[in-house]
């Protein structure tokens, strides 16, 4: 799991998802803009989609600035995990009177600051750690930028592009990319694991992915510190196994009443 933190694939990983945001965004129409979402009326349209990215990136970019000065930083709003909607609403919100072009224009300079801040990276820089509420424990600097990479690489890529009648911006990405993907990923869930649901439960998930860009990950999962990491554990008490990368991805971006895009065979960014 080293490579994925590193510093500079950090930074590639990062030019690369700016470069597919910077090529969707200028081809957009304004008419696409606020229009509903198929799943449901509950769910963000595209519109509310980039102003919640702009607000979190931007606020996770701000942790990590001041961390990476010694300087405390607060997400103003939310003490705890219990608020998360409230705070995503509210960041939602605080963006939203934004022109389109300008919210665009944010959104793609988040992207890059936080490129910026992962190639510029001392090597003693990259395990600082700092506490975010939404986590249930500290998570260094590398990991925080892991996480605004596939948090818009992948999280959020097919809700942004359904509007605009397009397939999931994840499928433009290489199968090398997508390994990076898995990982971030997985250390995500360790990180995002519920303590209040999963009581004492101790216990591990084993994916297993086929394919050359494929292999094994585990998330165990316990009281104290649920950790994650690339391998094989012993007598997992569940085992999730997909064809390939792809198939992972679009098991976490799939969305109600939208159908499966394929990943697509012509050029992928890497």
């Amino acid at each position: 799991m080293g490579e994925i933190f590193d510093p500079k694939t950090l930074a590639e990983d990062l030019a690369v998802v700016h470069q597919i945001y910077s090529r969707f965004f200028v081809g957009l129409d304004e008419s696409d803009w606020d229009k509903p979402v198929k799943g449901s009326p509950k769910e963000w349209n595209l519109h509310k989609t980039v102003a919640y990215l702009v607000a979190l990136n931007g606020a996770g970019l701000e942790s990590i600035k001041h961390t990476l000065r010694g300087e405390h930083y607060t997400f103003v709003g939310l003490e705890d995990r219990y608020k998360f909607n409230a705070y995503n609403g509210k960041g939602i919100d605080d963006n939203l009177n934004i022109p389109m072009k300008e919210l665009c224009t944010k959104a793609l300079d988040i992207i890059d600051k936080a490129a910026l801040s992962a190639r510029t990276l001392r090597p003693n820089q990259t395990k600082i750690t700092r506490q975010m509420p939404i986590h249930n424990q500290p998570v260094s600097i590398a990991a925080a930028l892991s996480i605004i990479t596939f948090h818009t690489e992948l999280s959020h890529s097919a809700q942004v592009a359904e509007p605009a009648g397009v397939p999931p911006l994840w499928t433009q990405h290489s199968p090398d990319f997508r390994d990076h993907v898995v990982g971030r990923v997985m250390r995500a869930l360790s990180l995002l694991y519920r303590l209040d649901f999963g009581g004492s439960l101790c216990d591990a998930i084993l994916f297993r992915i086929d394919g050359s860009d494929g292999g094994e990950w585990y998330v165990r999962l316990s009281p104290d510190a649920p950790t994650s990491g690339e391998g094989v554990v012993e007598h997992p008490g569940l085992v999730i196994h997909l064809r390939e990368t792809a198939v992972f991805c679009q098991m976490l971006i799939q969305r109600k009443n939208t159908k499966p895009f394929p990943a697509p065979k012509g050029e992928r960014l890497n």
